[in-house]
């Protein structure tokens, strides 16, 4: 959970990094991330004491189909027990593994360094626990919103307290609304392209935010639910969050509680509709959700951005002045 001054500065030190490639791009955030920023790979290890048999091995295999998939944003690990010598999986191994039964331990990519064991959750290796992992109804309505050229999702994960959750859920609502009015998207003339290719885009270039509830004791949300709630430490789960979702299912952090207020809304919609000062994505704040969405034909034909002309190389740090 970030306060306005942290969500601030985390924020301004995205916009100032890799200066080389920022001040040609007026390509909005957002709509850079949905075109150009890859998700992230999640891991999902399965371990077992031996291999595997009947209705686990069909378990695996379904999860190994639904990786291969194009869009899938996770890879399938597998080890036997008898040889892995990496401490913290045998550790994992003696803590969550049901009487011997493969286990499923699914990490968060590499790159959500706010996370440091990366560990969303560990569970017997289950057709459930596949199904949870695989399918989500508010995942997928997400990505669908996104691919039509939504600027921003949000997923609202209510308290359970009724007063709390209301006024959270009308303070997002209302700045929302009020930062569709007022931010604007920049014009051909801006982002140095045709006139024609802006109008005749299949994903129209606009400025539109969303909400999307995410119901903490829907199963088939239990996944999300975990990924949302473990992505930074000590995330309160008595207040109601709210969590900005762009791009190809990026995550910007979370807002909790209190946090939900006007200015860090605004803060969060202004940076994500504002230009793409950091083309690089890692030097952007958040972290992927676990997606199977077939992004690059869903912006295939649509690119209104450029590509780093060197994805090698090193940004160039620009000094943040002192403030008052």
């Amino acid at each position: 959970m970030k306060k306005p001054l942290q969500i601030f500065l985390l924020i301004a030190t995205a916009v100032v990094a890799s200066a080389a490639a920022s001040m040609a791009c007026q390509v909005p955030v957002f709509r850079y991330a949905l075109e150009r920023w890859s998700a992230d790979k999640y891991q999902v290890i399965v371990l077992s004491s031996g291999p595997l048999e009947g209705t686990s091995q069909t378990n695996l295999q379904r999860l190994q189909a639904s990786a291969a998939e194009q869009g899938a944003n996770f890879e399938v690990v597998t080890a036997d027990v008898a040889t892995i010598e990496d401490r913290r999986l045998l550790e994992l191994w003696q803590q969550h593994q049901p009487h011997d039964s493969p286990l499923m331990i699914t990490l968060y990519p590499r790159s959500a360094e706010q996370v440091p064991d990366r560990v969303i959750e560990a569970g017997a290796l289950t057709s459930d626990a596949v199904s949870r992992l695989l399918h989500s109804p508010v995942r997928k309505e997400v990505a669908q919103r996104l691919s039509s050229g939504q600027s921003a999702v949000w997923i609202f994960v209510p308290s359970g307290d009724a007063d709390k959750d209301r006024l959270a859920m009308r303070a997002l609502e209302q700045r929302l609304t009020a930062n569709q009015q007022i931010l604007k998207v920049p014009t051909a003339e801006e982002l140095d392209i045709a006139p024609l290719r802006l109008e005749n885009n299949k994903i129209p270039l606009r400025i539109e935010f969303s909400v999307v509830t995410l119901d903490r004791q829907d199963p088939q949300e239990a996944f999300l639910l975990a990924a949302l709630t473990h992505s930074e430490a000590g995330l309160p789960q008595t207040e109601p969050q709210a969590f900005p979702v762009f791009g190809r299912g990026r995550v910007l952090y979370a807002l909790v509680g209190r946090g939900i207020m006007p200015t860090t809304i605004d803060t969060a919609c202004k940076f994500m509709a504002g230009p793409c000062s950091c083309q690089v994505k890692n030097l952007n704040p958040g972290f992927d959700l676990l997606l199977s969405h077939g992004w690059d034909d869903v912006v295939a034909g649509s690119m209104i951005s450029d590509a780093l002309p060197a994805e090698s190389a090193e940004p160039v740090l620009l000094t943040i002045p002192p403030g008052r």
